[in-house]
């Protein structure tokens, strides 16, 4: 009897203990599966979702990266994105007096300024990947805004010339030399950078966000300080496109 009692408490230990390991193991196995398999897949199949929201949204395709790697490289469709235009005017007038002969010329410029992102600095959508107790999460990164370009829409030409001092075309040319730079400053002046910035910022939280709530991901939209280029005017003549956005 001694030894039959023994037996079977050494059966239930036995059982006991093979049930705990079986359960370590279908427990391994699952986190294994959600680790390697499952979070993978759902984050790639989430970035992927969330680039077609940004190129539907934009018109172009972000570089996306899952935990520092590469899944989709920016694509070029549009290399500027403009958020604001904003017209002003500028005027300008010189006069020049030999002999008691006086010309003039008064030159009033109306220009258009389009402020918001060249996005052939940047702009990526980074995934960290979450885990079992801790959330994903998304960072937007753009460039700064800036000025793009600075275009001009009509200039009103007044000029009079004297008896002996007649204006000439060079002289004209050069009023409107000076004309452009004054726009080019006046146009650096303006405080529409924070805005657009602003604009830009809620329109992909607006797009993105109801995904990004499905995954149960955090986000943040970060602006990366790069120097601006000086914009030339007519640049698009050059043959870069800039895409418009208009933000409500």
């Amino acid at each position: 009897m001694f030894f039959l009692y023994a037996y079977n408490a050494v059966s239930d230990t036995s059982i006991i203990v093979i049930s705990i390991l079986v359960f370590l193991l279908i427990l391994f196995g699952v986190t294994a599966w959600l680790l390697f398999a499952y979070f993978p897949k759902k984050t790639l199949s989430m970035a992927k979702e969330l680039a077609d929201t940004v190129r539907t949204t934009l018109g172009l395709t972000p570089q996306v990266t899952i935990n520092q790697k590469i899944i989709y490289k920016r694509t070029n469709e549009i290399l500027q994105l403009a958020m604001i235009e904003q017209d002003f005017d500028v005027e300008y007038e010189t006069s020049d007096k030999r002999l008691g002969s006086e010309k003039r010329i008064h030159l009033h410029g109306m220009y258009r300024a389009k402020i918001g992102f060249d996005l052939q600095k940047s702009f990526n959508i980074d995934v960290h990947r979450g885990g079992l107790l801790k959330r994903g999460q998304v960072i937007l990164q753009l460039p700064r805004a800036e000025i793009l370009s600075v275009e001009q829409i009509d200039v009103q030409k007044t000029t009079s010339s004297g008896l002996i001092n007649w204006v000439t075309s060079k002289d004209i040319e050069s009023a409107m030399q000076e004309l452009a730079a004054l726009a080019q400053d006046k146009a650096s002046k303006l405080d529409m950078l924070a805005d657009a910035e602003k604009r830009i910022e809620n329109r992909l939280i607006e797009v993105l966000l109801p995904r990004l709530v499905n995954y149960q991901l955090t986000h943040q939209v970060k602006f990366l300080e790069m120097p601006p280029e000086v914009p030339n005017l007519e640049r698009e003549a050059a043959g870069e496109r800039i895409g418009e956005l208009t933000a409500e």
